[in-house]
């Protein structure tokens, strides 16, 4: 039973900005996620940087099958900009305690743009998560606007229902800037 527990929790999918809460297990087959995130977007002279300060985020997923699940997001930065996007994660791997797996997707923030993301998660135990991986974001400007993170995360299982994380998104790419976030997930089935 706290194995099936810990699949149920470890399955919540948040994705937030493409980069942002970051899982590589998937949602359970017709089982839902709805999530709330803030996240403080820090500036270090990044080139093209229209993110800057605090955004709140909305998500929402549903498990298509075992290994595959949609997911939909909605950002508001406190600038005024607004970020839409629906991606799709495939479960590629799945062991006793760790999971990997890719999420590909398309968004609109100012632009239009593509997101891909790999993800490995580590359980070690029942209330922790640890996650690290490799994201990029794509905007279709009139030229192409690459932007690459590391993020590190770190989900908690307060109860039955409900997760939740710290992720840091280290950047590694010119065009990207730190991302520190902290939210809470719910799954409903």
């Amino acid at each position: 039973m706290k194995r099936l527990l810990l699949l149920f929790l470890l399955s919540i999918p948040v994705l937030v900005s493409g980069q942002v809460v970051n899982y590589a297990k998937t949602l359970p087959e017709r089982a839902f996620s709805v999530g709330l995130t803030p996240a403080y977007h820090i500036d270090r002279n990044v080139i093209l940087f229209d993110a800057g300060g605090m955004s709140y985020a909305l998500s929402g997923g549903y498990g298509l099958q075992y290994s595959i699940d949609l997911n939909a997001r909605y950002v508001y930065y406190m600038n005024g900009t607004d970020y839409i996007g629906v991606d799709i994660q495939y479960l590629l791997h799945e062991a006793r305690q760790s999971y990997f797996s890719v999420i590909t997707g398309l968004h609109k923030w100012d632009e239009f743009g593509f997101d891909l993301t790999g993800l490995f998660t580590y359980a070690p135990r029942y209330f922790l998560n640890l996650s690290v991986g490799l994201d990029m974001d794509v905007s279709f400007a009139t030229e192409l606007n690459p932007r690459f993170w590391v993020p590190l995360n770190m989900g908690f299982n307060a109860n039955e229902m409900m997760f939740v994380y710290i992720e840091y998104n280290l950047p590694v790419s010119e065009r990207a800037w730190d991302i520190v976030a902290l939210g809470v997930s719910f799954v409903i089935r």
